[in-house]
């Protein structure tokens, strides 16, 4: 009888590898991608250097997007999902092997004895040993359910992949912002100089009688109204700086020393794109919904198990007495073998319902999956077609500025000379601080463009060997 048990159930182990219910998941295609906007001359295909942000040759950017990645609180929460998911993985293939446990226990018990007349008898039984238990998967559940473990792990690991690519972008973004407004705030400053001059100049000459009370008033009114937008400059500066501390996992006034002021000049060179056909595996947000996909249809497969029957194995080794003082002994040793079947044969109503669940978010997740391509695509082009613009923005502002800057000088020189009104000088000076303002913000924005051309690439020349040794044990 024993050997027919055991036959039975290596037959039905040898079964256990060669049957998989549901279906078998095969990845979209990935197509090859044609970006409009790469064509604008100011790309190249040249790859990048092997962090993208080191192209902009910043010690202090390059040491804050270093230190973002290591200490970064959103990606120790994304490295512990990665932990997490693979714990359930692992967990998940050893529930394809037996499970084997240690125990013992004691009874001691008095009751009626029928073969003795129903006299009460005092008992005692010592066990020890080891209980096993093993489910033999027939019809691949337990397989499916560590396929659909392995695609979670795997999009655990693309999510870690795209908040580090959203951390080192939004560090640069929020870096840049804050020079262009530390920019903002030395141009008006200087100006609060000129227009200070000015001041005592309109003052000088309405004493002496050349001049008017409006003129005077009138440059006092602009002269506050610069002073005016300051302090809003400065919020804006104080509001980057603490966003870039919290950004590295430090309190928000961390960083005043190192965030002083100083000049960052904008890209000013053709944007290297390397080879953007394979924008889709390089976008990790696009993995993580194919991986997604992965599991969701996985999970078709365990639901689809249910339809069939479960075989179980469980058995005991060990010994087994009445006796503590003997229970090692040889002739208390004990074991028992008890294989099990269950099926849902009368409840089909409601596996069939888990089933058409799981199909139905396998029909979802495949959805999701084409809405990342789409957004993945939208995002790239606009990143591009934004940086492209910016860039002939930048130009045209710059040559706004230089002809405002001439005009101002121009006006200063003819009121001095009394041969222009105050009005003229006023609106040259006007002119010259909003071109010179709308200079340092597009040169601000041009180096936000280009971290969000990089961030739409997936991070492109984001290496592992870039990635600091805490984040890349968990990358693998």
């Amino acid at each position: 009888m024993v050997i027919r048990v055991l036959t039975a159930a290596v037959a039905s182990a040898l079964l256990a590898g060669c049957v998989s219910v549901g279906p078998n998941y095969q990845a979209p295609p990935a197509q090859p991608v044609v970006l409009q906007g790469a064509a604008a001359p100011v790309f190249t295909t040249t790859s990048p250097v092997a962090s993208w942000w080191a192209q902009f040759d910043d010690p202090v950017l390059e040491q804050l997007v270093h230190d973002a990645l290591g200490d970064n609180l959103d990606l120790r929460i994304a490295m512990a999902r990665v932990r997490e998911a693979r714990a359930v993985f692992v967990e998940q293939r050893l529930d394809q092997l037996p499970h084997v446990t240690a125990g013992g226990s004691y009874d001691r018990r008095k009751q009626p004895d029928l073969t003795a007349g129903g006299e009460r008898v005092f008992g005692e039984t010592y066990q020890l040993g080891f209980d096993a238990g093993w489910e033999l998967d027939l019809f691949g559940r337990q397989r499916r359910a560590a396929e659909a473990a392995r695609a979670d792990l795997g999009a655990e690991q693309d999510n870690l992949a795209d908040a580090q690519v959203t951390v080192a972008a939004e560090v640069a973004r929020n870096y840049f912002e804050l020079r262009g407004t530390q920019k903002r705030i030395d141009v008006a400053q200087r100006t609060l100089v000129n227009l200070r001059d000015t001041q005592r100049l309109t003052e000088a000459r309405w004493e002496l009688g050349a001049g008017s009370e409006l003129d005077v008033q009138s440059s006092r009114a602009r002269l506050k109204a610069i002073e005016a937008d300051i302090p809003l400059l400065e919020v804006a500066e104080v509001q980057s700086r603490h966003r870039l501390a919290v950004l590295l996992g430090q309190r928000p006034d961390a960083l005043d020393a190192l965030l002083a002021p100083r000049e960052v000049p904008p890209y000013a060179k053709a944007l290297p794109l390397g080879d953007t056909t394979d924008l889709l595996r390089q976008r990790a947000d696009v993995r993580v919904a194919e991986r997604r996909l992965a599991a969701a249809t996985a999970r078709v497969g365990v639901a689809t198990a249910d339809l069939f029957p479960r075989i179980s194995l469980s058995g005991f080794v060990g010994f087994l007495s009445g006796d503590a003082s003997g229970l090692v002994n040889g002739n208390n040793k004990a074991w028992s073998v008890t294989p099990s079947i269950s099926w849902a044969a009368f409840d089909f109503g409601t596996v069939k319902a888990r089933l058409r669940a799981s199909k139905a978010q396998a029909d979802g997740a495949a959805a999701e999956y084409e809405k990342a391509v789409l957004l993945a695509l939208e995002d790239t082009e606009n990143a591009l077609t934004r940086y492209a613009k910016q860039q002939a923005r930048l130009g045209i502002v710059a040559e706004q500025a230089q002809a405002a800057r001439r005009a101002e000088q121009l006006a200063q020189i003819r009121y001095r000379e009394g041969s222009e009104d105050f009005l003229t000088l006023l609106d040259a000076q006007r002119t010259q601080l909003a071109a010179d303002d709308a200079l340092a913000a597009a040169e601000s924005t041009v180096n936000v463009s280009v971290v969000g051309v990089y961030k739409a690439l997936g991070g492109w020349g984001q290496q592992q060997d870039a990635t600091p040794p805490a984040l890349a044990g968990t990358m693998r």
